[in-house]
């Protein structure tokens, strides 16, 4: 059986007649019958009723047919990836994407990458502070979201505002006023950072608290919201808590809600494919707003 035996099959069961069939495969007649006849011998299988002036599929037939669509649909599939790669298109690319960045913003990028850029495999590496820049410098990542850069050859730009609230779980507080003495006596909960090279940011170490570090913000926000220590948190992610008052806002003037400026960036001392362009395009244009 070959791939031309298929797509024969395909064009008899979709015209009805061995003429229409050759002419959309441009192929002859005659060749189109030796073709099927030795599929059929191949086989076993008697695919066609000859009956009637319209070829019409056998039971057996119409289920191989089935199947032949299919095939036909991996090796069109196949023939567009390959296509796409020989064009230099990247059979993979790495984004590196800061915790603190706002859920609904990855979302609506992957939105776009399924929409056109599906061929292409998509790695999400989730740093912490430098993570995401020392990714990119590496060349572990061809674009990274991220609040924090500071080498001076990261190529980047603004597209967004990350807001960050210190927070407590009302099962800590109760009633009670909040205040610097509280919060004294509870830990707060800092997130270590996954680069290698030590990182520390604005709303750490403003309270003389014990501190428990983690791995991640999603274990942070869970041992914060069940009350365990208090900490900084990305405002949308707890909105819903808020609203529902399982968490509450910590308004001291010695602790302020905190605005980081979110950049979408990349290393110019490293190859960028079409789809990285593309991305970095789409992000760009798309993007440029304050989630507020």
């Amino acid at each position: 059986m070959t791939l031309d035996q298929i797509e024969i099959l395909i064009a008899i069961a979709q015209e009805g007649g061995l003429r229409a069939a050759a002419n959309k495969v441009n192929k002859t007649q005659p060749s189109l019958s030796v073709s099927i006849k030795n599929l059929e011998e191949e086989i076993g299988i008697i695919l066609f009723n000859r009956d009637s002036y319209r070829m019409t599929l056998t039971e057996q037939g119409n289920t191989l047919y089935q199947k032949a669509l299919s095939i036909q649909e991996e090796v069109d599939q196949f023939q567009k990836v390959a296509r796409e790669y020989a064009m230099g298109k990247e059979a993979k690319i790495n984004l590196a994407i800061d915790y603190l960045c706002p859920m609904e913003f990855i979302f609506s990028i992957l939105n776009k990458f399924k929409s056109s850029c599906l061929e292409t495999q998509l790695q999400m590496h989730f740093e912490v502070l430098g993570g995401s820049e020392e990714r990119l410098l590496t060349n572990e990542a061809q674009l990274a979201l991220t609040p924090f850069l500071t080498h001076k050859d990261i190529e980047y730009t603004k597209i967004g505002n990350i807001h960050l609230l210190p927070v407590i779980s009302k099962s800590l507080t109760g009633n009670e006023k909040i205040t610097k003495k509280l919060l004294e006596k509870v830990p707060q909960i800092i997130v270590k950072a996954t680069s290698q090279k030590e990182s520390k940011t604005q709303f750490e170490q403003i309270i003389n608290s014990p501190q428990w570090v983690v791995s991640d913000h999603l274990i942070k926000k869970e041992l914060i919201l069940n009350g365990h220590g208090w900490g900084h948190l990305e405002r949308s992610s707890i909105t819903k808590e808020l609203k529902s008052k399982s968490l509450s806002e910590i308004k001291l003037s010695s602790l302020k809600k905190t605005i980081l400026p979110l950049y979408l960036a990349k290393y110019h001392n490293h190859a960028f494919g079409p789809v990285s362009k593309d991305l970095w395009s789409f992000i760009r244009t798309q993007f440029k707003k304050d989630f507020s």
